[in-house]
């Protein structure tokens, strides 16, 4: 895969990169985006030295490069923050008020969010029986879902 010329959306970058790319990139930009709006705060204050603080002209990032870095950082947090971890997370044993206290969220929320993945994953399953949930996996991911929700405050 190919770096597109522009990413201008997080979907460009989800559609042309694999994470590990969009985040080399991500760290990149945000590493001269930080040089650069560094030594431009030396500068301003009057204590930017070259000797201490290099040389080196370090320009700030193009608008182009401001959309891609936000672009990255969209499509990067969607990528981490995925609801199937949270089905992981449960098959593993950790649960819903865990889950909702680590990210920083309710219960209600990370079900729901969980409960329309797996929507998504039974209906790409009945047109792609190779993919997604099955018919087995989907009802105890539903019943998953609804377990203890009478405990919820």
């Amino acid at each position: 895969m190919t770096t597109p010329e522009h990413i201008t959306t997080w979907r460009d970058a989800r559609f042309d990169m694999p994470v590990g790319r969009q985040l080399e990139r991500y760290d990149e930009l945000a590493a001269r985006n930080a040089s650069a709006r560094a030594r431009a705060e030396l500068v301003a204050r009057g204590i930017y030295d070259p000797a201490r603080h290099g040389a080196d002209d370090r320009p700030a990032l193009t608008v182009a490069e401001h959309i891609e870095l936000l672009a990255l950082a969209e499509c990067i947090a969607r990528t981490v923050r995925h609801p199937s971890n949270f089905h992981h997370a449960l098959l593993a044993g950790v649960t819903w008020a865990q889950i909702a206290r680590v990210v920083d969220s309710d219960e209600f929320a990370v079900r729901r969010a969980y409960q329309r993945w797996a929507d998504d994953q039974h209906e790409l399953n009945q047109r792609y029986p190779d993919r997604g949930m099955t018919a087995e996996e989907y009802a105890a991911a539903t019943a998953r879902v609804a377990e203890g929700v009478g405990d919820i405050r």
